[in-house]
């Protein structure tokens, strides 16, 4: 079974290549600006002429296109590499049942299995890309954010620019850094409707494809193990076990369960493990909701769990004792580590900010964006390193930044 770190190493390409298509898109439009804000009042409307006649639009939809493709196909691949690597692991039981061991690409069973996942892995992704748009301030009501398509944010940020440029009202540095300052805020997103309600859900696209992604990993780990388990005669399953768990798969990892009460404990009923120990029903199944959990087939009474009770109890003590700040408060590593999440998107921001100033020419919106990376770089080591949690670099990065 691949490791976490083994794993990040696979994904990062992918959300790396979408991190740059999101800065593509807001340098685009910040050089632009850029422009506007050099020519002569005169002049602007030529180049407006110039730039609705749509050739950047057309060229970040060529953009968009060629990283959705290498992204599609890459999806599908990664999700091969996990479910051979997964299937591997497995030999074991084969020979325990003094069964053959069939080639991965040889058994069909599996591959039917795989192929399927893989596809509709690669399908939700394209699905969230085909729902992108950047969040942008109603002009009528600049308290509400609505979700618009790349191509009207483009247009609507170049109107927003020249009508700066001509106005005079704000001098053009100043308005139109807090028109890019909400775009890399925004940043490029994925938009659910939900008609019923009126409300609207949108999510960080690089955020939302990763987590697709965790999730057809997740399922193909499953389902190999599934179809294996079949295939060797398993009469059991084993949770796996991570550091750092949520409070409601915490008491249950590492532990073994027959088919028949882990069913019970996936269908929210009051459910046992192999020792007698009893447990109430818990809402959120096993790999579901974000859940970063798997289970292992196994035969129950050959398997000796990978965990024994005492190293188990020793990793709920860690998290549970945690970290108490200076003012007193008590956070779990797991709140922890839900923390370090919320200053990594301050610190992605903070490099979008510069990087779209960059662009922009505008030194403000630069020297604020360099403030607010180091503020928050500091805070993210000095947290982590008083937690006793470690950092996690790739989720700061920002593809195209340089220091």
């Amino acid at each position: 079974m691949l490791s976490d770190g083994a794993l990040n190493n696979l994904i990062q390409p992918l959300i790396d290549r979408q991190e740059a298509l999101n800065m593509y898109i807001i340098e685009t439009i910040a050089k632009r600006v850029r422009e506007i804000g050099h020519l002569l009042p005169s002049d602007v409307y030529k180049l407006e002429r110039l730039l609705k006649s749509g050739a950047d639009v057309q060229h970040i939809n060529s953009e968009i296109a060629r990283i959705t493709g290498l992204n599609e196909s890459a999806v599908k691949g990664l999700i091969r590499t996990v479910a051979k690597d997964n299937y591997l692991g497995a030999r074991a039981f084969y020979d325990y049942r003094l069964q053959p061991f069939i080639k991965f690409e040889q058994n069909e069973p599996l591959q039917r299995v795989v192929r399927a996942i893989a596809q509709q892995t690669a399908d939700s992704y394209v699905n969230l890309s085909r729902s992108r748009a950047f969040m942008i301030r109603d002009l009528k009501n600049p308290q509400k954010l609505i979700p618009t398509s790349v191509s009207e944010t483009y247009y609507s940020v170049i109107d927003e620019a020249i009508q700066a440029s001509q106005s005079g009202v704000l001098d053009y540095g100043t308005a139109m850094r807090r028109t890019l300052e909400q775009l890399t805020e925004s940043g490029l997103r994925t938009v659910s409707y939900y008609p019923a309600s009126g409300k609207v859900y949108t999510q960080q696209l690089d955020v939302a494809v990763k987590r697709n992604i965790l999730d057809g990993i997740r399922q193909v780990n499953q389902a190999v193990q599934d179809e294996v388990g079949k295939q060797f005669g398993a009469d059991g399953k084993e949770i796996s076990v991570h550091e750092h768990s949520a409070p409601d798969h915490e008491p249950i990892q590492g532990h073994q369960f027959t088919n028949e009460e882990y069913e019970k404990l996936q269908t929210n009923e009051p459910f046992e493990d192999v020792n007698g120990r009893k447990f109430e029903a818990i809402e959120r199944s096993i790999g579901e909701y974000n859940c970063r959990h798997f289970t292992y087939s196994i035969i129950i009474g050959v398997n000796k769990p990978n965990f024994t009770q005492q190293e188990l109890d020793k990793n709920i003590e860690r998290n549970h004792k945690g970290y108490t700040d200076a003012s007193g408060k008590h956070r779990t590593l797991y709140e922890c580590t839900q923390e370090q999440r919320a200053m990594e998107r301050k610190i992605r921001q903070a490099k979008r900010d510069i990087m779209a100033g960059k662009s922009a020419g505008n030194a403000e919106m630069v020297t604020k964006g360099r403030a607010s990376l180091n503020k928050w770089q500091n805070t993210y080591k000095e947290f982590s390193k008083a937690c006793g949690v470690s950092t996690k670099p790739t989720n700061t990065r920002v593809a195209g930044f340089r220091k």
